[in-house]
């Protein structure tokens, strides 16, 4: 029996503990700190801008949940793309006491670690692999990884094709040419120094918000093409897109003011995300195509920061040469702790079992001793009782907003039934509800549907398994109007099929939702508020709760709610509810 502890120290801190070649407990520091992307720095200033320390909420999450200590581990593997510095920050920080047991992925490491991630929990025997995402490892030749192919045969990996761009931007990659346009939209969860971040933009670009924006714009041909696709590479350069930003800027910005109150309504905010989108599409399709032509594989794994642009991977997967697609739900950074783990048992300790990555239910269920502690200090400020699943059911169907909090937290940035927020998708107002009075976000922000799997073909343009919600079918024309609140402007939905027999729960409560609505499906949204991360705990549950205008919580199979609320807010769906 082997233990082995993954540590991703990039972005989006995270720790992964792999059991025999089976991930069995990962969770984001995010999620334990409460501080979105948790970049952990030790100082931001002149001296040590990038001193990082280890995600020891993480560790500790990990390694109590398993029920072992750190000196049972058999192996600790790290990722740190910037200089590959792993292995020293680990022996540094972590008490670990023999040290023999500390590695990192060879140099360059964070590709590898992000191709470890998706092909090893794949339900694939051989696939190609493809890493695009903003910024891999650097060299000390100061080249940074940009987009790399891989090929993944039984329990290796090697790779096939690589390129890499300068750290003065002479040349970018996709990451940072989607980024570039979303710093200019003013899309930034601020973070650190107001100089911190790519393009000095002050925190973290929210690319997400552009991809929802996108459909909203209009095609500019005569704005031309912003990427050049030349064999496996991908070819754009910091000052061409200044030039080019500045050009269409003079020409048809008139009035836009990026920092302006809901600036994402100028027409120019649009088709400028429009644009970028289409960009970002066809070089994917062409990297997936030019994929396919080096290694001759049949599947294909993705990762990388831009594969959690959903809608480029269905472009991927309808118009693409491959058979079929994985995509694991932490394609992120987050992930690359599951990968180091899974680079560790396979590469380092030669272990051969694999095991297929098929829920990202990969944190912890909390007991029902906890959750009645964590309600103890709302004694006269909520109230709760015993409730079933049906009734649950009942109160979505009212147009009621519940906040879900079941089983163990899923790992990535996507809820998935078990840290969620749900709604009835059938109600027109839901989505303008949900971004304006509880979330706090853009109205335009689309919302993604859970369905029941076995229903999915009969309401998307869509067959196959969508568990991650990392793709974007069309809605059934005929069903679009029944489902306004998940149906975006285009037509289009970001898809999670749901399974019985992964999550009975999650399955049992849309059944029940099925069976008083005849509609399959419910609105599903992360369980936070605008710029915080998923809750975790019951106490944040709670917490999250209490100062929203969630109207109820399912705790554990505990109905809580809001005792002395006789109104509800302005544009509630229960004013208007359908005929």
């Amino acid at each position: 029996m082997s233990y082995i502890l993954g540590l991703n120290i990039s972005h989006d801190r995270s720790a992964a503990l792999v059991k025999d070649g089976k991930v069995v407990v990962a969770i984001e520091e995010e999620r334990l700190d409460r501080i979105k992307h948790s970049e952990g720095f030790l100082v931001q200033g002149y001296f040590e801008r990038l001193t990082k320390v280890l995600p020891m909420k993480a560790v500790a999450y990990c390694l109590d949940t398993a029920g072992i200590g750190i000196d049972d581990l058999d192996l600790v593997v790290g990722n740190r793309p910037l200089g590959d510095g792993a292995v020293w920050r680990i022996l540094r920080e972590l008490p670990i006491r023999d040290k023999s047991k500390v590695h990192a992925l060879p140099f360059p490491s964070h590709h590898l670690a992000h191709a470890a991630t998706t092909y090893y929990t794949s339900p694939f025997k051989d696939a190609a692999v493809l890493i695009v995402d903003q910024a891999g490892s650097r060299g000390p030749d100061q080249m940074i990884e940009k987009h790399t192919a891989f090929v993944g045969e039984g329990n290796s990996l090697r790779s096939a094709a690589a390129t890499s761009y300068p750290a003065d931007y002479s040349d970018l990659s996709l990451g940072c040419f989607y980024d570039f346009f979303t710093t200019k939209l003013n899309f930034i969860t601020r973070y650190g120094t107001p100089d911190f971040g790519l393009f000095e933009c002050g925190g973290y670009p929210e690319a997400g918000k552009t991809m929802g924006l996108a459909p909203y714009g209009r095609p500019r041909p005569e704005w031309g093409d912003w990427l050049t696709l030349d064999g496996f590479d991908i070819k754009v350069s910091q000052s061409g897109l200044e030039q080019i930003w500045k050009e269409i800027f003079a020409a048809e910005s008139d009035g836009y003011e990026a920092k302006a109150r809901d600036s994402w309504q100028h027409q120019f905010a649009k088709d400028v995300a429009f644009k970028v989108q289409d960009e970002l599409e066809k070089a994917m399709l062409h990297l997936a195509r030019t994929t396919h032509e080096l290694t001759g594989k049949r599947n294909l794994c993705l990762a990388g920061g831009i594969t959690l642009n959903s809608v480029a991977n269905q472009r991927i997967r309808a118009e693409g040469p491959f058979d079929d697609v994985f995509i694991p739900a932490p394609a992120g950074d987050s992930g690359n702790a599951i990968g180091t783990a899974l680079y560790g048992w396979h590469e380092i300790l030669g272990g051969k079992e694999r095991s297929t990555l098929r829920t990202a239910a990969l944190g912890r269920r909390y007991p029902r001793e906890r959750v009645e502690q964590a309600l103890q200090p709302y004694e006269n400020k909520l109230e709760w009782r015993e409730a079933s699943t049906d009734e649950v059911a009942g109160l979505l169907a009212e147009h009621y907003f519940v906040g879900w909090y079941q089983g163990a937290s899923e790992m990535g940035p996507r809820a998935l039934g078990h840290r969620s927020m749900l709604a009835d998708p059938r109600h027109p107002h839901t989505r303008d509800y949900l971004n304006t009075t509880i979330k706090h976000r853009e109205v335009f922000r689309p919302y993604a549907p859970s369905v029941l799997a076995e229903d999915v073909s009969e309401w998307f343009d869509f067959t196959g398994e969508s568990p991650f919600m990392l793709l974007v079918p069309a809605v059934r024309e005929e069903r679009q109007a029944q489902v306004p609140a998940i149906t975006h402007v285009d037509g289009t939905a970001r898809v999670q099929t749901v399974h019985e027999e992964l999550d009975p729960e999650y399955h049992a409560l849309i059944s029940a939702f099925r069976a008083r609505t005849g509609v399959p499906m419910l609105l599903n949204t992360s369980y936070n508020d605008n710029g915080e991360p998923i809750v975790e705990t019951p106490e944040d549950a709670l917490r999250t709760f209490f100062r929203t205008e969630l109207d109820f919580l399912y705790l554990e199979g505990l109905l809580v709610s809001k005792p002395g609320r006789t109104s509800l807010p302005e544009g509630h769906p229960r004013e208007t509810p359908l005929a």
